[in-house]
C-alpha cells in the first residue's frame, strides 16, 4: 500500500477532518472514498509531484437510503460542531470554514439522482459514482491512517460528468481534466511501457500514447455500464466539435497554447477510449 503524510497534500487542518469522517462513518457503518481535487492530489503526490493544492474536501458515500445519509450528517453536526452550507444540502461547513462536500450513492439513488431536503442544491447525479468506486478505488496510507482514494481514471470520469451536468459552474473540472492529461504520459510512463507497448508501433509521441492509455484505463470502469460509456463519448465528441467550450476552458496560457492542441488531446483521450482492447 502507498503512504504519504497529511503535510505533502498542502492543506492546513487536512488529517482532523479526515479522521472526523472516517471515524463518524465507520461509527455508522457507512462505506466511503475521495474523490475529486484531493483524489488528484493524493495521486501527484504518490507520483513525487508537489500537491496543487486546493480548497474542495470531496467524499462519496456509501450508503442505503436518505435517513441513513440524514443520521450520518446530524452526528457530524453534533460532534464536530459542523454547520450546515446554505448554498448546498450536501455540503457541511467544519468550525473553521473548511466546505465538505458529501455526495452519497449507492442504494439510496433513485434513477441515478439522490434528492435531500435543504437550502440551495438539493439534487445531484451519480453517474460514475458506482463504477468509480467498484472498479476505480486505490488505497492508501495517509499518515498513520488507511483510506480509500479515487482513481485518476475514475476522477477523469467524474469530472467530465460533473462538468457536463452544471458547465456554467464547474470551469475547474475540465482546468484539472487538462493538468491531469498533461501529467499522466510521465507520471505513468512506467505503465505505459509495460502495459500498451502496442501503442508505440503506430509513430505516436509518448504524450499521444499517455493520453490514448488514459482512455483506456477509463473504459475498464465502465464496461458494465453501456448506458455511461455512451455519456462519456457525447461529452467528448460536444468537446471535439465545439459545441461546448470545453477545449477553450482547456488552455491556461493562451500565448503557447492552441485550440487544435487541446482537440488532439481529447481526440486520443476519445481514441483510448473506444478503441476495442481485450481488458
Amino acid at each position: 500500500m502507498s503512504k504519504i503524510s497529511y503535510n505533502a497534500l498542502a492543506i492546513d487542518g487536512l488529517k482532523k477532518v479526515f479522521i472526523q469522517i472516517s471515524e463518524t462513518c465507520k461509527e455508522q457503518g457507512v462505506d466511503f472514498f475521495i474523490i475529486g481535487a484531493i483524489a488528484r492530489n493524493i495521486w501527484y503526490v504518490l507520483n513525487n509531484e508537489e500537491s496543487k493544492g486546493t480548497k474542495d474536501i470531496d467524499f462519496a458515500i456509501y450508503i442505503s437510503n436518505v435517513e441513513k445519509y440524514n443520521k450520518l450528517v446530524a452526528e457530524l453536526k453534533r460532534k464536530y460542531e459542523y454547520k450546515q452550507s446554505t448554498e448546498n444540502a450536501f455540503c457541511l461547513i467544519t468550525q473553521d470554514g473548511k466546505q465538505i462536500d458529501l455526495l452519497p450513492f449507492g442504494e439510496i439513488e433513485q434513477d441515478g439522482q439522490v434528492i435531500i431536503e435543504g437550502k440551495g442544491l438539493t439534487k445531484v447525479n451519480l453517474d460514475g459514482f458506482k463504477e468509480a468506486y467498484e472498479f476505480g478505488v486505490t488505497e492508501v496510507e495517509i499518515g498513520d491512517e488507511k483510506y480509500k482514494s479515487c482513481s485518476i481514471p475514475g476522477v477523469m470520469i467524474l469530472k467530465l460528468i460533473a462538468y457536463d451536468d452544471r458547465p456554467e459552474i464547474r470551469i475547474k473540472d475540465v482546468e484539472d481534466i487538462n493538468s491531469i492529461c498533461l501529467y499522466y504520459p510521465s507520471l505513468e510512463s512506467d505503465h505505459i511501457w509495460v502495459n500498451h507497448s502496442d501503442l508505440y508501433g503506430e509513430d505516436l509521441q509518448h504524450s499521444e500514447v499517455g493520453v490514448i492509455v488514459l482512455g483506456r484505463e477509463m473504459k475498464r470502469l465502465v464496461l458494465t455500464n453501456s448506458n455511461l460509456e455512451e455519456r462519456i463519448i457525447k461529452i467528448m465528441n460536444k468537446a471535439i466539435t465545439q459545441e461546448s467550450p470545453f477545449l477553450s476552458l482547456m488552455i491556461q496560457d493562451p500565448v503557447r497554447e492552441t485550440l487544435i492542441e487541446k482537440k488532439n488531446i481529447i481526440e486520443n483521450l476519445k481514441l483510448g477510449f473506444t478503441q476495442n482492447v481485450d481488458y
